[in-house]
């Protein structure tokens, strides 16, 4: 029988103090988790949802320079372009093709008219012989004049003689040389002669109004056809057809070489120093613009001072027209018709609170805003102003420094606090 080994068993008991200390290990790790959890614990426990940074955008409020401007989209156009119509019926011969230089006074197009030129040379020998009708008026005037001093003087001469009859009558009778009836036949012959030279005079002056009034009736007469042949050599010198700016041709409106009638347009001249900017302002915004605000229009990645100096009354689909001029010279290489962007500076102010622009505003209507501290973002009542295109002024709620979450928060629902993680 094999013996057991009960015998070579030895019991070994723990040392007490090994067991204290591993105990005390134990506990100080409980406890030392216990505060680093603790805080996270307290906020998960304090907030109503937990929300990863990730999904939201943060910004500082600032103070400073706050802009109220408006973002307008525009289409380039000139202030300044003429368009040429045809002075009269014809054949027209384009000169400059579209998109061709030109200056001020160049011929850019001629149009042959057969029956305007013809008409401006029989107007012309109509002139002459109206010409000639007043020079002979002239003539016959001037002999009038003189026929008539003429007679008028004739009757000075017998006036005269009869007097100095009535004077040898006169003494005659004193001397009783003459008859009593010879001396009145004398007296009468005086009265008569009298008579016809004033007579002669009156007819003189008569004479005088009639040929006045026939001189200025032909003078008139060739004024007028003057001013007709006058305006008749204008259309005729328009048949050679000037660019009335400097720049570049515009379109063509009819081909070459085509007949054309009177008043068709013939073709456009584009002046490329008066371009303009035309703005579509949104209804809502029509009180807040007003002509002579300040503007910036970009283009090619540059800003250019302009200023807005008309806005039309009336509104087509829901928008409003409006131009913007340029400053200064307009930027090199721009074209009629090009899409630009520009800024309507509404109103400027300096020491105020901003955000940057964001949709935060979307979810509680611009009355509330997180502001986050630390981990924990908080509802906060906020009162907000005027809005521009990148930033949003702060009237009340928030102070310089404070981080906000200006990204959309609806999806936290009515979630008051958030644990940021």
């Amino acid at each position: 029988m094999i013996k057991d080994t009960s015998s070579q068993d030895v019991i070994l008991t723990q040392p007490k103090s090994k067991k204290i200390w591993v105990i005390s290990a134990f506990s100080a790790v409980i406890l030392a988790l216990s505060f680093i959890v603790y805080p996270s614990i307290s906020n998960w426990s304090s907030s109503d949802r937990s929300v990863s940074q990730s999904r939201i955008r943060v910004a500082e409020v600032e103070r400073g320079m706050f802009i109220r401007d408006l973002s307008l989209q525009g289409n380039i156009v000139a202030a300044n372009s003429p368009k040429l119509y045809a002075p009269a019926v014809g054949t027209v011969t384009l000169l400059a093709n579209p998109g061709e230089q030109v200056n001020k006074g160049d011929t850019v197009a001629i149009v042959s008219s057969p029956s305007l030129t013809n008409r401006l040379q029989q107007e012309k020998s109509r002139l002459e012989s109206l010409q000639i009708e007043l020079e002979r008026q002239k003539i016959a005037t001037k002999q009038a004049r003189i026929k008539s001093r003429q007679q008028i003087q004739l009757e000075k001469v017998v006036l005269d003689a009869a007097e100095r009859e009535k004077r040898r009558a006169e003494q005659s009778v004193k001397i009783q040389a003459l008859s009593q009836i010879d001396y009145e036949k004398a007296i009468d012959d005086l009265k008569r002669s009298q008579l016809k030279y004033d007579f002669a005079i009156e007819q003189a002056e008569l004479e005088q109004e009639n040929l006045s009034f026939e001189l200025k009736t032909k003078e008139s007469e060739y004024n007028q056809y003057k001013l007709l042949v006058g305006n008749t050599e204008r259309l005729v010198n328009e048949l050679n057809m000037l660019a009335p700016v400097s720049g570049i041709i515009g379109s063509w409106s009819v081909e070459q070489k085509s007949a054309v009638s009177l008043n068709q347009p013939i073709l456009t001249v584009v002046d490329l120093s008066a371009f303009q900017v035309e703005v579509d302002i949104p209804e809502s915004y029509a009180d807040s613009v007003g002509i002579g605000m300040p503007v910036k229009v970009n283009y090619n990645a540059q800003e250019y001072d302009a200023s807005l100096i008309s806005i039309s009354p009336e509104v087509t689909n829901n928008v409003i027209k409006g131009r913007v001029a340029f400053s200064a010279e307009p930027p090199p290489g721009i074209k009629q018709n090009q899409r630009v962007s520009s800024r309507v500076i509404i109103e400027q102010k300096d020491n105020v609170l901003y955000l940057p622009r964001g949709s935060f505003v979307q979810h509680h209507g611009g009355l509330k805003a997180f502001v986050i501290d630390g981990e924990i973002a908080t509802l906060t009542n906020v009162t907000l102003g005027a809005r521009s295109i990148d930033k949003i002024e702060v009237v009340s709620g928030l102070e310089k420094g404070q981080t906000v979450i200006i990204s959309n928060t609806d999806f936290v629902g009515d979630a008051k606090i958030l644990n940021l993680n």
